[in-house]
């Protein structure tokens, strides 16, 4: 019996270089796109949840196992948006703490 795992698919994450930046503007310019994309899907996933919970409520819908994906993918994007920043809130007071 053979079993077929499915790749999990990464981020979609711009991390193209623009010509004529130096280092330090394309490294905060692709950790800002890289939140600012963390952000967006957290706040799109969170309202397919919200559409699918109205619907629910007024019985428009009976696809109780879709709803139930869609809330769940909504609270892993905001844990993950949070675990994001908490891990660059983190990585910035390490920062401040090094003595040059």
């Amino acid at each position: 019996m053979s079993m077929f795992i499915v790749p999990i698919t990464p981020l979609s994450i711009n991390t193209e270089v623009k010509p004529n930046t130096s280092l330090n503007e394309t490294a905060a310019s692709g950790f800002q796109d890289i939140f600012q994309d963390i952000i967006t899907q957290a706040k799109e996933t969170q309202e397919v949840a919200n559409q699918d919970s109205i619907k629910l409520a007024m019985g428009q819908t009976d696809d109780l196992h879709t709803i139930m994906i869609n809330a769940e993918k909504a609270a892993i994007a905001l844990e993950l948006t949070v675990q994001v920043t908490s891990k660059a809130i983190n990585a910035y007071n390490e920062i401040m703490r090094m003595q040059f």
